[in-house]
């Protein structure tokens, strides 16, 4: 069964791409199948196997938690070598889903426990924990031989997936796209950087695209060889965060120059004196690891409207002298 998932993952969900296969989550255990989902979520398939209810369910939660902390490059060391001929990730990312690798990946993660059958101890466990918003689910797999000798793979979930995602998102406090950028909007009133949130986003809204968590938006473009690369974020909220520190967005540097033709001078100069160089942006991903590791950021608290829409006004300067022909 595993082979067959492994070569057709699709049998339970046509929006994952396996990444690695019997993946060491430590010396004594292997994760059966990790994928990757088109958001840049991981999931966990792991295979019941004649295991008893309670290991198999607890080791799948197991492996969930250490699969919650990985990065992008520790996911990158898994799946490239995985994926072989198939080209590093991006590559069969980009084949798989026909869109760019996310910028930011693992923001979520699920499991997925597959097995032939499901006994009442199981079934009444996985029940509770997806109730309770933990992104689990149980897949049933059963394989048939046709009279003219095809055979045939049927699957039927525990919960359906629209369900299981309701619940999470009704958990987490979040429905939809609308919704989350309701609670995006609520975070930064809750911060006292509200009307500097919207005066931001309304700014760059018909000339970069806005996307995200509650607690941090990228704003990024696609670019001319249909790339998508983020060009700043806000931080809205973390542990740390006061009133005071009014809106904190970091620009990567590299990339308006490249990209929105606004030069580092340019860019100092739109944004507060206090502003810092960042190496933050070397986590963001690029073209290339020699890119990465030059990559420079500025990291800037913006107080004022004056102080955003003068950042506002020299992006969308930057952005005409791009289009404008030579």
């Amino acid at each position: 069964m595993e082979g067959w998932l492994e070569n057709d993952i699709a049998m339970l969900d046509p929006d994952l791409l396996v990444i690695g296969r019997q993946v060491e989550a430590d010396r004594r255990h292997k994760i059966d199948l990790l994928c990757i989902a088109a958001d840049g979520a991981l999931v966990v398939v792991e295979l019941k196997r004649g295991r008893t209810p309670r290991d198999v369910v607890a080791q799948t939660l197991d492996y969930a938690s250490w699969v919650q902390e990985m990065g992008a490059e520790e996911i990158e060391a898994i799946a490239n070598p995985y994926l072989a001929d198939k080209g590093p990730l991006g590559e069969a990312f980009r084949a798989k889903f026909d869109d760019d690798l996310p910028e930011v990946l693992n923001e979520s993660h699920r499991s997925l426990v597959v097995a032939e059958y499901i006994d009442d101890s199981t079934e009444r466990v996985v029940r509770y924990l997806a109730n309770l918003g933990v992104p689990i689910n149980v897949a049933t797999v059963q394989h048939y031989t046709d009279q003219l000798g095809r055979e045939l793979l049927a699957q039927v979930y525990l919960v359906e997936p629209e369900d299981a995602q309701r619940t999470r998102r009704r958990r987490s406090g979040g429905a939809s796209l609308a919704d989350m950028r309701q609670q995006q909007q609520d975070l930064a009133d809750k911060c006292g950087v509200g009307e500097l949130f919207v005066k931001v986003s309304s700014g760059v809204a018909d000339i970069l695209t806005r996307a995200g968590y509650p607690h941090r938006v990228s704003y990024w473009l696609r670019t001319d060889d249909g790339r998508r690369q983020t060009v700043f974020l806000v931080l809205l909220s973390d542990d740390e965060a006061t009133e005071a520190d009014g809106l904190r967005l970091t620009v990567h540097v590299d990339r308006f120059a490249k990209y929105l033709s606004m030069s580092r001078d340019q860019l100092e100069s739109a944004l507060p004196e206090d502003a810092q160089e960042s190496h933050e942006v070397r986590k963001w991903r690029g073209a290339t690891e020699e890119e990465k590791s030059a990559a420079i950021g500025i990291r800037a608290n913006l107080h004022t409207v004056a102080q955003v829409d003068a950042f506002v006004r020299a992006v969308r300067e930057a952005v005409d002298r791009r289009e404008r022909p030579s």
